[in-house]
This record gives structure tokens, C-alpha cells and sequence, in this order.
């Protein structure tokens, strides 16, 4: 350890000095991995990556099955986020020059034809396009009337990188669907959900929806009460039932009447009261209360 001042005298000077080690152990051998000097994806490990993500593997996925062909992730050489930078790097580089600029010159010309037409473009730590969100002047007159409640979409997914097409939709008073929004997102990260959700207010001219429906994600979840902590954040019920439909596959499968009696106490109770009476009476019925 040294320590230097030059406070007094207005030049540096050493102080103190310790030439002893300070005696902190030293990174373990199953840890070097996290290292940043000893991580890099080799030749070999990039065209394996390559290979799983042409062929529509999720990142996380393709990432832990070269960790288990090479014995665990400490043995792959580099760390998870490293794989997911990568095959982010890859994709835009592989992006046609033409891409990007079509994309800008489609926007600029929409709001040429209609001045009240908004969009906005956030860009990565590399100056490349992340996100995009557009509004146009109907979305932003029906937003005014009927944005109270909004629906918030990203089960749309475009291209083989299965990129979100995230969409704020409503109801009109003639119960029809009506757009508020729409993005094209990079990734479904508590970050870009926050970007979207502050910038799509201010297109807004600050209005947030009393109340906003969303599935089971966790990061719209964060991302909402950052940006919106005053709008009430409730789940669709639709998603709700899709996920039991999944983890009751069994249960679904076992019993004829289930999915009816399900269904039931999903869509025809308002009241709390009636619901959870209701919901007892069909983990009964199945034989599914729990002790």
C-alpha cells in the first residue's frame, strides 16, 4: 500500500508505504471464469454459438448447453452475459445497411404526412438502434378518451431473433380494440420496459393509464412501479390462465369437468367474496386443498 499527498507543498509525495503483501486470498481456480482477463470466446465457441442461435435456440439456452458439454460453466471460457453480447454484436453487424436506414427514412416521412405523428429511437451504448416507439395522431386522440385502461402486449414476436412487437391497446365505447402504441423492442429487460413506459407518457403528453393489464413478467412489473408507481398494475387474465393451463396440465388431464369448473371461477365471479368461496369449493370438489 501507498499513500500519496501534496497538499501542503503543492507537490505529490509519498507518505507511507507497506511492501507487504496484504494477504487476501487469491481467486480460486472455479472462479477464474468470472475474470474479466480470462474470458474470450474463441473461434470454435463463436461458430458453436453461431450454430445454436441459427438454429432458434434462446441465448440462455444455447449457453447452458455448451456449459454441460464441457463439464459445467465455470469450464466454458467466458460468462453468460459475454455469450449474449456477442450474439447482440453478430446480429447487427449482420444487419443490412439498408435496414436501418429504411426504418428512419419510414418514420421521418410518417411524420412529414402528419406533424402530430411521434416516434422515438433509443440507442445502445454503441449508437446502435435498441428500441423504437411510435404513436401516430388517431392513437393519440383515442389515448385522450379511452386511455384509462390499457393493455400491454409482447407476445408478438418478429423475425428468426424473435424480437417483441410490443403493443398499448384499449377499448373504445363501442367496445372495439383500439392501438394506443406500438414498439419494436430489442429485449424484454426491466431497463427497455422503463425507457418505454416514460417515453410513451411523455408522447402522451404525460397521461398514465389509471390502471394497466400485463402477463406474469417480472421485469414490466420492476419497470412499472419505477415509471408508473400510481398506475395500478393488475395481470390478464387470459395469461393467468394459459400459465394454470400449463402447471395444471395434469389436473386438466385427470378430470373431464375441470377446465369448466376452472374457467368458471376465473370469468364469472366480481365479487372477492364469491370468487374465494368458489375457488374452495373446487380445490374440494378435486381433491386439491392443501394442508
Amino acid at each position: 500500500m501507498m499513500r500519496i499527498d501534496g497538499r501542503c507543498t503543492g507537490k505529490y509525495k509519498v507518505v507511507s508505504f507497506v511492501a507487504s503483501h496484504n494477504g487476501h486470498d487469491l481467486v480460486s481456480p472455479t472462479k477464474t471464469h468470472f475474470l474479466r482477463s480470462h474470458r474470450s470466446i474463441t473461434a470454435a465457441l463463436a461458430s458453436q454459438a453461431d450454430d445454436l442461435d441459427s438454429s432458434g435456440i434462446a441465448p440462455r439456452a444455447g449457453f447452458t448447453l455448451m456449459a454441460k458439454q464441457v463439464g459445467g460453466r465455470e469450464k466454458v471460457g467466458f460468462i453468460f452475459e459475454d455469450y449474449k453480447n456477442y450474439l447482440r454484436l453478430k446480429r447487427t453487424v449482420e444487419m443490412k445497411i439498408g435496414d436501418t436506414g429504411g426504418v428512419l427514412e419510414y418514420l421521418q416521412q410518417r411524420q412529414l404526412d402528419d406533424p402530430n405523428f411521434f416516434y422515438a429511437i433509443q440507442v445502445d451504448e454503441d449508437d446502435l438502434i435498441a428500441n423504437i416507439l411510435w404513436v401516430d395522431a388517431q392513437m393519440m386522440a383515442d389515448y385522450a378518451h379511452f386511455g384509462d385502461v390499457v393493455s400491454f402486449d409482447t407476445t408478438y414476436r418478429k423475425n428468426k431473433e424473435g424480437r417483441p412487437f410490443a403493443l398499448f391497446v384499449g377499448v373504445n365505447h363501442h367496445k372495439q380494440t383500439i392501438v394506443f402504441g406500438a414498439a419494436l423492442l430489442y429485449d424484454e429487460t426491466a431497463s427497455t420496459f422503463m425507457w418505454l413506459f416514460d417515453t410513451f407518457s411523455r408522447a402522451m403528453s404525460g397521461k398514465k393509464p389509471i390502471t394497466i393489464l400485463t402477463d406474469q413478467d417480472a421485469a414490466m412489473a420492476k419497470a412499472l412501479a419505477t415509471t408508473w408507481p400510481n398506475t395500478c398494475h393488475r395481470l390478464c387474465i387470459w395469461h393467468i390462465y394459459q400459465n394454470a393451463a400449463i402447471h395444471l396440465s395434469s389436473v386438466f388431464a385427470s378430470f373431464t369437468n375441470f377446465s369448466k369448473d376452472f374457467s368458471s371461477c376465473i370469468y364469472d365471479y366480481e365479487e372477492e367474496e364469491d370468487f374465494l368461496n368458489a375457488w374452495k369449493e373446487m380445490l374440494r370438489a378435486y381433491g386439491l386443498e392443501t394442508n
